[in-house]
């Protein structure tokens, strides 16, 4: 068992046991410091003297039936406090007894405490994989990689310390059938004219189909969070959100999560544009299109559900020549988005190459071909 402050659990039926849905705090055996979740080794740690503890098993995280229009508007997370930046706006939920001078994520120093958190509690959560030494082998990686960028940007980036958060996702599960009518066109060529003013031109078929389509879609993930966008979540390669287990106060342990800003139905409503997009391209892949007029569908869901997942993501910040930029690193696989300088000697130099290749091929074709 752990420390001081041991994580609290109900008695269910049958002998199950479950941990309440809270953030606790954990403490060493030893000396009594707060532990958090070690990544590399997938236990707690404590900060002070290195003592590991095991973690407690989770089951996997499990679907929830989706009813539209029914988020509720306060459930009570537990022990936690929450703050909202007066800048980006960001709400985040730290532990009780944590102190917070600036936002975890715009760096922000104004930030008022709030007296409760609005809305759904996370299900599931998905674990640091990567550390904080892996995040910055990822970061540095990365930023030497760009052609574009100045070059000792590496070394003149002055680097901030990376920041481990959990980020707000849903994602959901549908099964959707859409009867649909399609209007599309395959090309053909004719032979028009004679003498001089013979020619070939191509010319369209336009066709009209009915049909149905049903199709399952598995863990649509819609980002929620004021962190990341879903263009920068999906560069970054999503998550493995099918690995998510069941929440528990021990993998939030040392870092701070984000409550969601787009809540349950407005992010469904995101999902059903995906899935009406992933349909509509499965539609015209019936056909031997090789242009397509319009597609007309009316669609169904059942059986949707859902997870609200914590996900996790290393923020790191650097300032180079007085500005600042970020990136952020997946804790799951270390891919990396992000801002970076642009250095204007780097973009002339390649412009003039491509153009001088340009020119060159032209002077080949010109000499030797024709």
């Amino acid at each position: 068992m752990i420390g001081e402050e041991r994580a609290q659990t109900d008695v269910q039926g049958g002998g199950n046991e479950r941990e309440e849905l809270a953030t606790r705090t954990y403490k060493c055996d030893s000396c009594g410091n707060f532990l958090r979740y070690d990544p590399a080794t997938r236990k707690l740690k404590c900060a002070h003297c290195g003592n590991l503890y095991p973690i407690h098993d989770c089951p996997r995280a499990m679907e929830l039936t989706y009813n539209e229009g029914s988020e509720p508007e306060y459930e009570p997370w537990g022990d936690v406090k929450t703050i909202r930046c007066g800048d980006c706006g960001a709400v985040t939920q730290l532990a009780a007894f944590s102190t917070a001078t600036k936002c975890p994520f715009c760096g922000a120093p104004h930030v008022v405490e709030l007296d409760q958190t609005e809305g759904l509690k996370p299900n599931g959560i998905l674990p640091f994989a990567v550390d904080e030494e892996g995040a910055y082998t990822a970061y540095r990686k990365w930023i030497k990689g760009k052609l574009f960028a100045p070059f000792r940007l590496s070394k003149l980036a002055k680097r901030d310390d990376a920041h481990g958060i959990y980020i707000p996702l849903f994602t959901f599960d549908t099964q959707a059938g859409a009867d649909y009518t399609i209007r599309y066109g395959q090309h053909y060529t004719v032979t028009v004219g004679s003498g001089k003013n013979r020619r070939t031109e191509t010319r369209t078929r336009w066709y009209v189909r009915d049909g149905f389509i049903s199709s399952f879609f598995d863990d649509v993930q819609i980002e929620a969070s004021r962190m990341i966008t879903q263009s920068q979540m999906e560069k970054i390669g999503g998550f493995d959100s099918g690995n998510s287990v069941q929440y528990h106060s021990q993998f939030v342990a040392g870092f701070d999560s984000e409550r969601y800003s787009s809540g349950l139905d407005e992010s469904w409503e995101k999902a059903d544009e995906i899935v009406r997009d992933r349909l509509r391209a499965q539609i015209i892949a019936r056909y031997n299109a090789d242009v397509v007029d319009y597609v007309k569908m009316r669609v169904s869901h059942a059986d949707t559900t859902y997870k609200y997942v914590l996900a996790p993501i290393w923020s790191i910040r650097y300032t180079y020549y007085k500005k600042r930029y970020g990136c952020i690193v997946n804790g799951r696989n270390r891919r990396v988005v992000g801002k970076y300088p642009v250095s204007p000697w780097k973009v002339l130099i390649t412009v003039l190459v491509g153009s001088g290749l340009i020119a060159l091929a032209v002077w080949l074709l010109m000499t030797y071909v024709l």
